[in-house]
């Protein structure tokens, strides 16, 4: 996925917010913490080998939730998507069966037993924690797993769901369940729809319009319809006379739907359609062969490129029900569980939506960036919610967020963090070279991220002992610094020690102290050659930290690292080409 970035607009915001004064900030700004080598980045917060642009990916699929006696009795399960790490949610002595993902990704709803008994619908943590009673529930926890056909489903918008009902005492001579909407917190439950038929298995559509669910048209024959959440527009789906349509479905994108189709020829398999109805066709009807049973309780993955289902291997009396993962184009079957008794009823974790359609605009997701641009690290979980919260304080005032937001960007140049490192990466390269030919800047991009990095490993600001850490990590850089060629070339050991540091205030273009100057050139003591490489070192250091020097290039230098964090170029490569 690439993100639609508007970095340029933003820079030039900044660098008019400090031009006229609308920021300020103290040097001791919440910008403190580890140092990551190599800046990368997904919308996850998980880091790449490698960043070669602003390309942030998504992971592929959640985990699945499942139903599995393998204990002695129904349980909520979840995995990976290729079966890996199965982990047990819920430990009780009742049935707890059904799960189903929230729209987010981040709950479970799921089917148990009440402890002052009966039944109701449930809604716990992801990880199965904060288990929560949503309404009691009529429901025949002895039909065998395979056989219970029972189906609820969330809103889109994570605030209802929609479930099914067995009537008790049942007016009908069969197949007696009705359809139910009920509020998250319990509240407003009524009827979607009731009647002499038998209704089930509703799944809310993807952009929350309609419902989809099976009903009972025949004695033995049940087919797919839509409804409005309001109860109204009850559409039929396009099918085939003669098959009976269960567990319905919708894909990601609400175009298909996957289904049990059961047409006495192929028992019970798995087919998809359109979301009309039409075009269906098996999806996976061959390449198992049950003993007993079929195939139930079909799910898409997130990215609707594979669909997840159960299928009852062993013959009857036997069950064996495992789990199945298929591509959609029909290649790729993979069986994901095969443990001492049943896993049955899929659901797929659904991928969390992004908050905001380009996540540079989402206040955590822009915090986090200017971290791991300016600073090469990420974030610290204090500094990160202080400067998410400077934004989302200004709630929907537009005006109040572009500000703020300015403002929390030139944070992240004037912190100690910053200043101490990519800062002084630049004013070593000033006094030792001045600027580049033709430039009015004196390193490229190549030369500055590396040696931030250097000089920032390990540096813990405001842990114990991060500035011995810091000072340790100047004077090896230093040190490697001027043992470059390029360094040697430029001042040959053959100088003395008024040439040497003469040459360093010119590359400046300072003229310095009489203080600041006898200061430099005492570093190498009384030698008649500038070759002590840790004098030079120190020498340079004394030019490079003078506060006068910092002063001098703080404008440019905020300029040129907004291309150098923004962009992640120098200001005179493409599309531009000069420092115009």
């Amino acid at each position: 996925m690439k993100i639609r970035t508007q970095r340029p607009t933003v820079l030039v915001l900044v660098v008019t917010a400090l031009m006229i004064g609308t920021t300020n900030f103290s040097a001791s700004s919440r910008l403190a913490c580890g140092q990551t080598v190599g800046p990368s980045w997904t919308y996850t917060g998980s880091l790449n080998e490698a960043r070669t642009g602003h390309t942030a990916t998504l992971r592929a699929n959640g985990k699945i939730a499942f139903t599995s006696d393998r204990d002695g009795n129904r349980e909520i399960y979840v995995m990976n998507a290729d079966g890996t790490n199965q982990v047990r949610l819920t430990n009780n002595s009742v049935v707890d069966d059904h799960p189903t993902w929230s729209p987010d990704g981040t709950k479970i709803a799921f089917v148990s037993e009440r402890p002052a008994g009966g039944f109701a619908i449930f809604v716990m943590n992801a990880d199965g924690t904060n288990k929560v009673e949503i309404t009691p529930i009529v429901f025949n926890a002895t039909a065998y797993p395979i056989w219970d056909a029972w189906g609820m489903s969330w809103s889109p918008d994570g605030n209802r769901i929609v479930f099914q009902e067995k009537v008790e005492p049942s007016p009908y001579p069969a197949y007696p369940n009705d359809i139910f909407i009920v509020n998250i917190d319990g509240s407003d439950r009524h009827a979607l729809i009731n009647g002499p038929d038998d209704e089930r298995q509703p799944a809310w559509s993807p952009d929350g319009s309609r419902i989809l669910f099976s009903k009972q048209v025949s004695t033995f024959y049940h087919n797919l319809f839509t409804i409005r959440p309001d109860g109204t527009d009850l559409q039929p789906l396009a099918n085939n006379p003669g098959d009976t349509d269960l567990s319905a479905t919708w894909s990601p994108a609400g175009d298909k739907i996957a289904f049990q189709l059961f047409d006495y020829a192929n028992f019970e398999n798995i087919a998809i359609a359109n979301a009309d109805g039409s075009n269906r066709f098996w999806f996976d009807s061959g390449s198992i062969n049950p003993d007993f049973g079929g195939r139930d309780k079909p799910d898409w993955s997130p990215d609707g490129n594979k669909i997840v289902f159960h299928v009852s291997l062993g013959a009857s009396g036997t069950w064996d029900t495992e789990i199945f993962i298929k591509n959609i184009d029909g290649t790729g079957l993979t069986q994901v569980t095969d443990t001492n008794g049943n896993n049955f009823k899929p659901s797929w974790q659904p991928l969390a939506p992004m908050a905001c359609p380009n996540p540079i605009d989402c206040a955590d997701f822009f915090v986090r960036q200017h971290y791991r641009d300016f600073l090469n690290r990420e974030p610290d979980d204090a500094g990160l919610a202080f400067w998410t919260n400077e934004i989302t304080s200004c709630g929907a005032d537009a005006q109040c967020i572009e500000a703020k937001r300015i403002n929390v960007s030139a944070a992240h140049f004037l912190s100690i963090e910053f200043q101490q490192t990519g800062y002084l990466v630049y004013r070593f390269y000033k006094a030792a070279y001045g600027n580049l030919p033709g430039a009015p800047v004196p390193l490229r991009f190549s030369e500055f991220l590396p040696d931030t990095q250097k000089i920032g490993q390990g540096a813990i600001v405001n842990q114990a002992g991060w500035e011995q850490v810091l000072e340790n990590n100047k004077q090896a850089f230093a040190t490697e610094f001027v043992q470059r060629s390029r360094f040697v070339s430029a001042y040959p050991t053959s100088m003395s020690a008024e040439q040497f540091v003469d040459a360093l205030f010119a590359n400046a273009g300072m003229t310095p102290s009489a203080s600041d100057r006898t200061a430099a050139i005492n570093e190498f003591g009384f030698g008649a050659t500038t070759a002590d490489v840790a004098a030079r070192a120190r020498a340079l250091r004394r030019v490079a930290e003078i506060s006068t020097l910092a002063q001098q290039e703080f404008d440019r230098a905020f300029v040129l690292m907004q291309y150098f964090g923004y962009l992640r170029r120098n200001p005179n490569d493409a599309p531009d080409g000069n420092f115009a």
